[in-house]
């Protein structure tokens, strides 16, 4: 599962400039993707990955809310660093 923000003109902006603009209104793209074992580890992790399914959350509420109806609670996420993810 990956969760990441979505970006607007303004962050674009601010990543040129080597910083992070905060954003209250910040919207989240989620996709819930499967790996093959088989290339899970080196460079070549996305051999054979198969996007599941994928959804926009316009604000956090509404994240929550698509997170609840994949089955999915908030708690059991982690850091990147901590999961088993190759993004």
């Amino acid at each position: 599962m990956d969760i990441r923000p979505t970006q607007s003109e303004p962050d674009v902006g601010a990543r040129g400039e080597g910083w992070v603009r905060s954003d209250v209104a910040r919207g989240f793209r989620l996709e819930h993707w499967e790996y093959d074992p088989q290339h899970i580890e080196g460079f070549d992790y996305d051999v054979g990955a198969a996007r599941i399914r994928s959804a926009d959350a316009v604000d956090e509420s509404e994240l929550s809310t698509v997170l609840h109806a994949w089955g999915v609670r908030p708690g059991l996420f982690g850091y990147p660093w901590e999961s088993d993810d190759p993004r």
